[in-house]
């Protein structure tokens, strides 16, 4: 359970810069998965930051 007297993380934005194929590609196959490139890309980072944190790297 979440510690109620944190504050929940602010929401914010970053820039990612890919060749126009790829980006195409991610998008495309997003919208096979019924998502958005934003949903996958916090899915895609937050597996690899919690595969980097359970093999203790920092």
């Amino acid at each position: 359970m979440p510690d109620e007297n944190k504050k929940e993380d602010s929401t914010v934005s970053f820039r990612v810069f890919l060749p126009d194929s790829l980006r195409t590609e991610f998008k495309v196959w997003c919208a096979r998965e019924g998502t958005n490139m934003s949903e996958k890309s916090r899915e895609l980072i937050e597996e690899w930051v919690k595969s980097k944190t359970s093999q203790g790297d920092k």
